[in-house]
């Protein structure tokens, strides 16, 4: 096995008998984001199992003609902002996809009623020797006019106004607070936010006005298990749109609770959709990463990747 940067999975292709590729973070998870990417080529070699470690923190190369690579699997060692990062590449290829838990969230590991890192780790070692069952998951294609509309893609929710604050104060805490960032910036931001006008449209439903936070979200938690989307599945082709309306912060406040829970209050403004265009002058935020500011358009990628169960 070798360590190569992430441009390799650019050209990979589905291949029953092509390498593992391993694609971590040296820093994911505290630091041990490469030592759990070690471990697992480790075992996968000991069982006769060819691999290839990609660490996401080096350079881009410059070659895109590359000749394509045949791969029978790609595992991402790390969180949610990783995962995202290695989208683009996976989307429609066929390629199975196992997820090692090693960051902060984990969302969408969790997401998979995976709760065991251990036992997450022999499955993915088993069905890279194998074979195995997979799950095929939707994916969010994300649309935005600040960028020519060119497609970007999330896989667990796409946030604007005081989600997407939350996102971006929690980004700047130490990775060492782990699950705890989303938590102590939903404390920094609360004094700081404001409603903002928003517009949301779909099929069955238009919203426009002043709202607090906004997500569009296809798995049930963000931040590390925080349940704000009850009615959420990756597997069903839609997606659960979850808005707090007002004008002010202090009135929802007593409504803080029910919000973390996903349950019902008067702020509350919730739809399941397939697709839904989305006029805002707000940041966005999506699995934990900066994808676009201004209006959006949204849609469901039915079964766009497969997860080794």
């Amino acid at each position: 096995m070798r360590s190569t940067s992430v441009i390799s999975i650019l050209m990979m292709t589905f291949e029953q008998g092509g390498k593992v590729r391993i694609v971590f973070h040296p820093l994911a998870g505290r630091g041990v984001g490469r030592q759990r990417a070690q471990d697992l080529a480790s075992s996968l070699s000991a069982v006769g199992v060819d691999s290839e470690l990609i660490d996401a923190s080096n350079p881009i190369e410059k070659d895109h003609q590359r000749t394509p690579v045949g791969c029978r699997a790609i595992v991402v060692v790390g969180g949610d902002g990783l995962i995202h990062r290695t989208l683009p590449y996976i989307v429609g290829t066929r390629i199975p996809v196992g997820i090692l838990p090693a960051g902060s969230g984990n969302d969408l590991w969790r997401m998979l009623g995976h709760h065991n890192r251990a036992e997450t780790f022999e499955r993915i070692v088993s069905y890279c020797r194998h074979g195995g069952n997979t799950v095929k998951v939707d994916v969010l294609e994300l649309r935005f006019e600040d960028s020519a509309y060119s497609a970007k893609y999330a896989i667990g929710a796409v946030s604007w106004g005081a989600e997407a604050k939350i996102n971006a104060a929690a980004n700047k805490l130490p990775r060492q607070l782990g699950a705890l960032r989303y938590i102590v910036g939903l404390l920094l931001s609360l004094p700081k936010l404001k409603s903002f006008y928003s517009m949301v449209t779909t099929e069955t439903l238009t919203f426009e006005g002043q709202a607090l936070a906004a997500s569009i979200a296809n798995i049930q938690t963000l931040g590390g298990g925080i349940r704000l989307f009850p009615k959420s599945n990756f597997m069903d082709g839609t997606v659960e749109l979850s808005m707090v309306k007002g004008t002010r912060v202090l009135p929802v406040l007593p409504s803080l609770g029910k919000i973390l829970r996903g349950d019902s209050h008067r702020w509350k403004v919730s739809q399941q959709l397939s697709a839904a265009r989305v006029k805002t002058q707000q940041d966005s935020y999506s699995d934990g990463e900066y994808v676009g500011t201004g209006n959006f358009d949204v849609r469901v990628l039915p079964g766009a990747i497969e997860l080794i169960d």
